[in-house]
């Protein structure tokens, strides 16, 4: 999966992004287990931010783009250490109807093969105290 774009449930995020935005690094806030419904949550920050915003987002200094994913039928799951303040280099391939997701810092992974998975947002918000708490070069995963 090359674009977030290409993600089911990314009708909105394709309404405030008028290009492709690329799968690739993420700063991991959230993960979920939902045991009864085999279900898997993760919520991330990314570093593009929307170009087309809605009226009730515009001028209130948002600087941040927050997405999520939900994903089903979990199997495979396997997470080295707790993301914890990193920015994740995300890979996501399909292949004979299921889903491998591949998320790496130099700390931590988050890794498992999924039969669904569903975007969700895009949310924006104010990062403070600036946008570069995150260092999003390459030199950091």
């Amino acid at each position: 999966m090359k674009n977030w774009n290409d993600l089911d449930g990314s009708i909105f995020f394709n309404k405030v992004f008028s290009r492709p935005i690329e799968v690739g690094k993420a700063y991991i806030h959230s993960l979920r287990i939902e045991n009864d419904l085999n279900d898997f949550g993760i919520g991330f920050d990314i570093p593009d931010f929307p170009d087309r915003l809605p009226e009730k987002w515009k001028d209130k200094g948002y600087n941040t783009c927050r997405i999520g994913l939900t994903c089903s039928n979990i199997t495979e799951l396997k997470i080295t250490n707790l993301p914890l303040r990193e920015v994740f280099n995300i890979e996501i391939l399909k292949e004979n109807e299921h889903f491998f997701f591949t998320a790496k810092s130099k700390n931590a992974s988050v890794e498992f093969k999924a039969k669904w998975l569903s975007l969700s947002g895009p949310s924006v918000y104010m990062n403070c105290p600036e946008p570069e708490d995150h260092n999003w070069s390459d030199d950091s995963i």
